[in-house]
């Protein structure tokens, strides 16, 4: 005949420690029986087999990490509204925040250069004839070779010198109205140009050959800049900004350079086909 398990060899296998832990977990926080059947059942009265006190306790830890860093979150933006006045907050104040509330992080600043096409383009080449506007026409004399500004009238007007502009672009330097040139005395290989004597600029008449595009970096003593003014026209020198192409009131005296307009030097000029 089968043998009929006893009551406590059924309790303690429902009973197991395995299956409370199992069922523990599923109700957190809760020190309800989790076998309220089988402690109902008459048959189960050994107490002691199923009674147990469990305790189940779960708790979430703060991480420390995690304040220091709203900390030192707090404390930058403070000196960010502090230091607000004195200079302005740069991208290494923000990378320095970045790198204590966040990990470091690392970047490489890549420079890009772009070399521009520094010579003036040569456009063309225009003839025309020169006087001051006290109606004195330029003369080439020599020994020395310089030009000189003086009234001729009649058969000596043919004693007067053209001049060849070789016209460069852009023809309007830095958004104004300046015309890069170069003036040659036509029929001639002199050109003017404009070096530094005796702590001052000249004027003066040299042998060159200048061919296609300008340099200025080579051959900027020869690079003046052509202005329209009132109808007139005004030669300044790019290597010595302010300083223009000028004559005197008097006649018959050389040709030169003032930085100072509207005295007793003219340098405003018509220019004739």
């Amino acid at each position: 005949m089968a043998r009929v398990p006893e009551c406590q060899d059924e309790t303690m296998d429902f009973c197991s420690m395995n299956e409370i832990e199992f069922y523990a977990g599923d109700h957190t926080g809760s020190s309800k029986d989790p076998f309220p059947e089988e402690r109902s059942h008459p048959a189960c009265h050994p107490p002691e087999a199923c009674e147990l006190d469990i305790q189940v306790k779960i708790s979430k830890s703060v991480s420390a990490k995690g304040f220091q860093k709203a900390a030192v979150l707090v404390v930058a933006i403070g000196r960010m509204r502090k230091n607000s006045a004195a200079r302005l907050f740069s991208d290494e104040d923000l990378m320095d925040i970045l790198s204590t509330v966040l990990e470091p992080v690392d970047f490489n600043t890549c420079g890009i250069t772009h070399a521009a096409h520094s010579a003036y383009q040569f456009s063309e080449d225009v003839c025309c004839g020169i006087q001051d506007i006290a109606q004195k026409s330029l003369v080439l004399q020599e020994a020395p070779t310089e030009l000189v500004a003086l009234h001729l009238q009649g058969p000596n007007i043919s004693h007067a010198v053209r001049l060849k502009m070789s016209v460069y672009r852009p023809k309007r330097e830095a958004g104004t109205d300046k015309t890069p040139v170069a003036l040659n005395i036509k029929g001639k290989k002199l050109y003017l140009s404009c070096v530094l004597k005796g702590g001052q600029p000249v004027l003066q008449l040299e042998e060159a050959s200048l061919q296609g595009n300008l340099d200025p970096s080579a051959l900027g003593r020869f690079l003046f800049f052509r202005l329209s003014r009132g109808g007139h026209t005004r030669f300044e020198s790019a290597a010595f900004p302010d300083w223009f192409i000028c004559t005197s009131q008097r006649s018959n005296q050389a040709v030169g350079l003032t930085n100072r307009t509207g005295q007793a030097l003219i340098v405003d000029y018509d220019l004739t086909d």
